[in-house]
């Protein structure tokens, strides 16, 4: 579970104009990293004009759909912090967990995020430290 985020799919001022500019991006980043393919990536735009994957205090949590599964090849998360807050439906996001899984991880994933961006300390480390390191340990337990 330690390779569940890596420094390399971290980008701490990222720029996107809409969703669906954020969710490529995620989708950009989790292909660079080699963990889906493109099919996976465009999978994840498919499932947010479905279902918003924002879930308030400033995230939104983009994931592809369950049939994309088969074009995740090992699972990843990925975090975007935007340079500019950005409207994501009724909310306003400016972080984004792009999340990759091939089985149901993924929801054992948003639940431990959920309950991560609703303490106040975990949410200003997301919101403004500029350690990835210390990002990726938040995000997966390890600096408790």
């Amino acid at each position: 579970m330690t390779d569940l985020i890596q420094r390399a799919g971290i980008r701490l001022d990222a720029t996107a104009s809409s969703p669906e500019e954020a969710v490529a991006l995620c989708g950009q980043v989790l292909v660079e990293l080699g963990a889906v393919t493109q099919q996976y990536a465009d999978a994840m735009w498919e499932r947010e004009q479905k279902f918003s994957s924002a879930i308030g205090l400033g995230f939104a949590i983009p994931h592809g759909t369950d049939e994309a599964r088969k074009y995740v090849k090992f699972d990843q998360l990925v975090f975007l912090r935007l340079s500019e807050e950005l409207a994501w439906g009724d909310e306003m996001v400016t972080g984004v967990l792009g999340i990759a899984s091939q089985g149901d991880g993924h929801v054992e994933i948003l639940g431990n995020f959920a309950e991560l961006v609703q303490d106040e300390d975990s949410l200003e480390i997301l919101l403004r430290s500029g350690d990835e390191d210390q990002i990726v340990d938040l995000i997966l337990g390890t600096n408790n």
